[in-house]
């Protein structure tokens, strides 16, 4: 049983961490207050028949996870902007998965590695070779355009054209993968 001292104490305590927790899901400040504030009034709700049995800490930041997670799905499905929230939510669930600790990170690992394999494969083809040059043998513009008989400014273009392909195709994974490593610093 949570009396209103204890519940005080726990708000006072956890409202700022788990804010900054919950913006990790929802990018949005505004958003992220709203999460931990559903989830205090709900730990309010229930307090009279709420039973943790890990720490107060890890109930709280599950929580917070979960409700994010659904307070994205609903907005996905209400929101004049619905577009933004489904990659909300597919961004959310990335994350989520990123930040467990039961191997799904080494799955997502590997679909991320896939999806670069393809990303790189379905550059045009030139495009695609001068990127391997620079990223894969790790030559210089000047190397490959002398290889390649062609100049400087062309490499330089078609590298930028190939990372700009890159990074649209991997964004919402990107994304994800900054928002775990921040978490983690």
């Amino acid at each position: 049983m949570l009396d209103q001292k204890s519940f005080e104490e726990l708000f006072k305590v956890y409202y700022k961490p788990l804010c900054y927790y919950a913006r990790k899901y929802t990018l949005d400040r505004y958003e992220s207050e709203e999460v931990v504030e559903q989830v205090f009034l709900k730990l309010w709700e229930i307090r009279d028949s709420l039973s943790i049995e890990r720490s107060v800490a890890a109930y709280l930041y599950q929580s917070v996870r979960n409700q994010s997670i659904n307070y994205l799905k609903q907005k996905s499905i209400f929101s004049k902007n619905r577009e933004e929230y489904v990659l909300k939510v597919r961004q959310a669930l990335l994350f989520s998965a990123l930040s467990e600790e039961d191997g799904t990170s080494a799955l997502l690992a590997r679909e991320l590695e896939q999806q670069i394999s393809q990303a790189i494969h379905d550059l045009p083809e030139k495009c695609r070779e001068i990127f391997l040059l620079s990223r894969g043998e790790d030559l210089s513009m000047k190397e490959i355009a002398e290889k390649l008989n062609i100049s400087t400014n062309t490499v330089q273009k078609q590298i930028s054209i190939a990372l700009a392909k890159l990074r649209e195709v991997l964004k919402y994974y990107l994304a994800a993968l900054l928002a775990v490593m921040s978490y983690f610093s």
